[in-house]
């Protein structure tokens, strides 16, 4: 921070107007240097031509050999083969970890019918022949259980008669209200 007595939004404010009075000079420009001479490049480091090349067919799998397919002016077809044939070499041709996936999921694996049978959600949709089937016969073994023990059907029974105990008679429930308490329990 400044010691001055000046105020620091009146410095700011100086320093900015006297840096708008300064014109912007021109950029400063190195020193031309002068570049060498161009030379011819040595035929040995030219690219490639097509006919340089050697078939794609008999390349053994060293990488040094696909440099020159690689290289500018060769035709991109060419070029797409040699790497094609390169990535085909078993040295390159290593799956990685992250092939879990790579099944074909568009062609659903049916559940075996002797599985859906056993959901009880599958049952009514899908099998409601066997479903009503199974209603008939569980309705029947109850009805055949009831007979056996001489009882009545539970929607015959009579209702059960509640002794007459003060605790058990309940109120119509208003809705509580801002003012209302919670009603108090019994001791």
């Amino acid at each position: 921070m400044s010691t001055g007595k000046e105020p620091f939004l009146s410095r700011w404010s100086r320093r900015k107007l006297d840096s708008a009075k300064d014109p912007v000079g021109p950029p400063e420009v190195a020193p031309e240097t002068k570049a060498p001479p161009a030379t011819a490049v040595p035929p040995a480091t030219r690219p490639a031509a097509k006919t340089e090349l050697p078939p794609v067919d008999t390349l053994k799998g060293l990488a040094s050999e696909y440099q020159d397919f690689l290289r500018p002016g060769v035709d991109e077809k060419l070029r797409q083969s040699a790497l094609k044939k390169l990535f085909h070499d078993p040295h390159f041709n290593v799956m990685d970890g992250l092939d879990t996936y790579i099944d074909d999921y568009s062609k659903p694996d049916p559940i075996p019918q002797e599985m859906l049978k056993s959901l009880k959600q599958a049952n009514r949709l899908l099998f409601p022949e066997d479903a009503a089937e199974r209603d008939r016969e569980i309705e029947a073994e109850t009805a055949r259980a009831a007979a056996a023990a001489g009882s009545t059907p539970a929607a015959e029974a009579p209702p059960l008669q509640v002794a007459d105990d003060p605790r058990m008679v309940s109120e119509p429930e208003s809705p509580p209200t801002r003012d209302s308490k919670p009603p108090a329990k019994p001791a």
